[in-house]
């Protein structure tokens, strides 16, 4: 602890080294304060117009200005970037250095800020955090204490803890629900067992089994297209998206039981409770706001089978015995726990927080078109650190996302670039990096439901990037250059054919995947990030993303793994799509359905 507390204090005096490098302007930046005093007022070509003006200033986006930017932003230096924690400051202070010496005018709302304060480059987001202080869950049967299980900093007995929700108290009735999958597509649905018995879970607690029927960590039992597990599996968020949609009182994963978990509940209780004093959940309401009412989540637990057997007990059944007539017939198994009932009490410690947006501005060089508004976004946060890991415990978000953020740095150069040639976008251009959007979009709702820095009446369109430094495992080729785009067409069609077109006229040529463009999609990209909270404001967007990868959300997501070629094309695309629509005389059209 001692060495590693030393490389921290060491990593600490370095970054202010560089950050205060970062400040030194450079020639072409010393009028930075003049923001676009040098831009022209004359029509600027479109990309349809000239693309090959267009394509010079696609040139200085280079895979080896994206990998310098991100090789330190994703560096153990700022400490996975996790929302309000002195690693995430350390990284809004590197992009408001890097928006300062590009020449890039800020365009912030900090109080008592000077234009050569990084601080003027930011928005202060307030936040409200909690982090569990105990969990306790109780079982009745017949009235009678037969099972109960604790989790606190000082008491854990590794039977449970306590994955996510801040409901208070909550009381019961348990119903078993299988493996909480449903998929018609893969021939399994436990929901729709659950519907033909009469069996509801919306008034009590839904006990199911982790992951999907597996013969191996990697083989479904179920009927994937390769083999492999399904997003039930890969990604827990599916399940828990899909049960919060009838909303029971509680939830309970048997944590345990899966060939692809190599850790007990005990283990992983351990850990849980040696992270109980980082940041916990933040929210932008105060916990007593609307007299106390403001949301809370149900508590989801995570608990092991001996625990589980003991809720079972008066059943006759226990987890083993239940998985292996599941997994055997591939049919599911559910059914109502008579004259059970489960008693969960949590106590949370609240405290304040603040965090911060950081944004830059390009006043558009058109005297009319000026006052209308392009958003690039992408966030900056990521998941921060794990204190008890052995080794690697730094979470560095190289993908997520590191490489949006990097991004829209070389996007926004471009185009400052571009401006002090006299070619200009005719539209402003808001550069925008959020924070919060691990903790649930928070700086992008701050932004647009409380402080839209520019009007959103006069956004017309929102580029949103997160995640585009990877290959998904349905690409498995280096030299397969996709994007998924998302969303283009949900609110406005011409935004959809304007990242058509100029994809073929600037040559870039990449392959627009529109495999998750549906609002029907069982992934639900298009709500989780950023860009949701533009969209539902009906303004136009695109989401620019690659895909999730073994790494998400893990200590592997690190600089050296980034396709750092194809991440410069994709940057490119954005920037050509940007182009466009800022120069172009009218907005596009909106003309979906949005999210009606």
């Amino acid at each position: 602890m001692i060495l590693r507390y030393r490389r921290r204090i060491a990593a600490l005096s370095l970054i202010c080294f560089v950050l205060s490098l970062c400040f030194t302007q450079d020639a072409s930046a010393q009028n930075s304060d003049r923001s676009n005093d040098s831009a022209t007022s004359s029509r600027v070509p479109t990309v349809y117009e000239d693309p090959e003006l267009v394509m010079e200033y696609q040139k200085s986006i280079t895979a080896d200005d994206l990998a310098a930017h991100l090789y330190l932003f994703a560096s153990d230096f700022f400490e996975g970037r996790e929302t309000s924690t002195r690693g995430q400051k350390l990284a809004a202070g590197y992009l408001a250095s890097q928006y300062r010496k590009m020449g890039i005018a800020a365009k912030g709302t900090a109080p008592n800020s000077g234009p050569r304060d990084p601080a003027a480059y930011f928005q202060l987001v307030p936040l409200y955090g909690s982090k569990i202080a105990s969990s306790n869950i109780v079982v009745t049967s017949g009235g009678s204490e037969i099972g109960s299980s604790t989790f606190s900093s000082g008491d854990i007995d590794g039977h449970s803890y306590l994955m996510f929700g801040e409901a208070p108290a909550v009381s019961g009735s348990v119903v078993f629900g299988g493996y909480g999958i449903a998929d018609d597509d893969l021939g399994y649905n436990d929901y729709a067992a659950l519907e033909s018995a009469g069996i509801s879970y919306t008034d009590g607690w839904l006990m199911i089994l982790a992951d999907e029927p597996l013969s191996g960590p990697e083989k479904s039992m179920l009927s994937t297209e390769d083999g492999a597990p399904s997003r039930w599996t890969t990604n827990r968020f599916d399940k828990l998206r899909y049960m919060m949609s009838s909303t029971p009182k509680g939830v309970l994963i048997v944590g345990d039981t899966s060939p692809r978990e190599k850790s007990s509940v005990k283990e992983r209780a351990m850990k849980a409770g040696k992270g109980l004093d980082g940041v916990g959940s933040l929210s932008l309401t105060p916990p007593d706001a609307d007299g106390g009412q403001r949301r809370s989540f149900p508590p989801m637990f995570v608990i092991s089978s001996e625990f589980a057997n003991t809720i079972l007990a008066t059943s006759g059944r226990t987890v083993e015995s239940i998985q292996k007539e599941i997994n055997g017939s591939l049919k599911p198994v559910v059914f109502v726990l008579d004259d059970v009932q489960i008693s969960s009490t949590i106590k949370m410690d609240t405290y304040e927080a603040e965090s911060e947006n950081v944004v830059a501005f390009i006043e558009g060089s058109d005297p009319v078109l000026k006052h209308e508004y392009v958003v690039i976004s992408s966030h900056y946060d990521h998941i921060g650190m794990d204190e008890s890991a052995e080794g690697d415990g730094i979470n560095n978000g190289a993908d997520d996302d590191g490489s949006g953020t990097v991004a829209v740095l070389e996007i926004a150069e471009a185009f400052e670039k571009a401006r002090r040639d006299g070619v200009g976008p005719r539209r402003s251009i808001l550069f925008l990096n959020v924070t919060g959007e691990e903790k649930g979009l928070l700086g992008s709702a701050y932004y647009t439901d409380t402080e839209p820095i520019v009007p959103l009446e006069k956004t017309v369109t929102n580029l949103n990037i997160d995640m585009i430094g990877r290959i998904d495992p349905t690409h498995p080729g280096k030299d397969d250059y996709y994007v998924y785009i998302i969303g283009s067409n949900l609110i406005s069609q011409e935004l959809h054919d304007i990242n058509q077109r100029v994809n073929e006229l600037t040559k870039i040529n990449l392959d627009l995947n529109e495999r998750f463009n549906s609002k029907d999609d069982p992934n639900q990209f298009y709500r989780r990030s950023d860009h949701w909270n533009f969209g539902k404001h009906n303004i136009p967007f695109i989401f620019f993303f690659t895909g999730t990868h073994d790494d998400y959300h893990g200590v592997g997501d690190e600089p050296d793994k980034i396709e750092y070629e194809r991440l410069a094309k994709i940057t490119q695309l954005i920037f050509a799509t940007a182009w466009q629509v800022a120069n172009q005389d009218k907005v596009p059209e909106v003309s979906g359905e949005g999210f009606k």
